[in-house]
């Protein structure tokens, strides 16, 4: 190999490599990632192969032993909550006939194959519940109605729910929602701006109902003593879809003490396998908060990449022995592709 191919090489080589580390690192280092692994050990060989092929190796040991610092630490960040993830994944055999009213106390997240099951299960399992319990169901197909007879329910549209209401939350909720909502593109200087005039919505019409006359708090428009308030969201587009319903669920954590849970069909962001890092503590941390009083999110396998903040993991599926039965669904324990999860 000529001189001039030798150095054409080795810079390549090198600026490959140092944009692998950049792009991976960009993604949040403290963030679990096993992927991140596969994009950090080809910088890595990438590294090695621009060693063997310089020929005036001393002239760029300083490179060297400046990334020497860097890239052992952000090997061993990806590669520990690696496998983490995977021995929090050993299986152990499912209790049998699983109660549905303790697991509504906690935070769980069911694994469908459609949209459209995710919705017919939210509406089966609102049902289900809110024989005991008071429900927020949000419908994504506006069939629920038809579905809630002998039940006590009421019917509301996005814009008939107050969803700007603070509640304790203060300005770490004005923050966590303007991050949320940025990411369907909504500028987060003006969700922050409507926020402090105590009306989250006139800014993002183009996802959003217009509002009503009217509109109520959650709590307010919950039956009383029990039943379930369904927020239909049928005329809605997909982006609109998933935006209410990470409003309701931020809604929902607007109360300390509520003695009521939410039931919600949810793709975008939690289907995003390259989320950015706020957006992915910040739905973190609404699954955190939401296990004090229980829901059910109903999402696609995607969605398994926030598995472990679950405090229970459950697929619809077609298994031989399944937890429970609910209107011809069956609720198994989840079988990941890197290991199985229990009820």
């Amino acid at each position: 190999m000529n001189e001039n191919l030798r150095r054409i090489s080795f810079s390549i080589l090198i600026l490959v490599a140092t944009l692998s580390i950049l792009a991976e690192t960009s993604r949040g280092i403290l963030i679990p990632d096993p992927k991140r692994v596969y994009g950090i050990s080809l910088a890595g060989l990438l590294m090695y192969l621009a060693l063997i092929i310089g020929k005036n190796r001393r002239s760029f040991f300083p490179i060297f032993f400046v990334l020497s610092f860097f890239f052992p630490p952000i090997l061993m960040l990806t590669l520990i909550p690696f496998r983490i993830k995977r021995r929090s994944e050993a299986y152990r055999a499912p209790a049998k006939g699983m109660d549905l009213l303790s697991a509504s106390y906690g935070s769980n997240l069911v694994i469908c194959k459609s949209v459209r099951i995710m919705s017919s299960l939210a509406t089966s399992l609102a049902i289900e519940i809110s024989k005991r319990r008071r429900v927020i169901l949000v419908d994504w197909s506006g069939e629920a109605s038809k579905r809630f007879r002998d039940i006590e329910h009421r019917i509301a549209s996005p814009s008939d729910i107050w969803l700007g209401y603070k509640g304790i939350l203060g300005s770490s909720y004005d923050l966590t929602l303007s991050e949320l909502l940025s990411y369907f593109g909504v500028d987060q200087s003006a969700i922050l701006n409507v926020i402090r005039k105590r009306d989250i919505r006139s800014s993002v019409d183009d996802i959003l109902l217009p509002l009503s006359e009217e509109h109520v708090r959650i709590d307010e428009a919950l039956p009383k003593p029990g039943g379930a308030l369904i927020i239909d969201l049928s005329k809605l587009n997909a982006r609109g879809k998933n935006a209410i319903s990470l409003m309701v669920l931020l809604q929902c954590l607007a109360y300390d003490d509520r003695d009521f849970l939410v039931i919600s069909p949810l793709l975008s962001p939690i289907t995003d396998e390259r989320l950015h890092g706020k957006v992915r503590d910040e739905i973190k941390w609404i699954i955190s908060s939401l296990s004090k009083s229980g829901c059910f999110i109903l999402s696609t396998h995607e969605a398994s990449q926030f598995s472990d903040e679950f405090d229970t993991v459950l697929e619809c599926d077609s298994c031989a022995t399944p937890i429970y039965r609910l209107n011809g669904f069956r609720l198994c324990p989840w079988i990941g592709g890197k290991g199985k999860r229990l009820f």
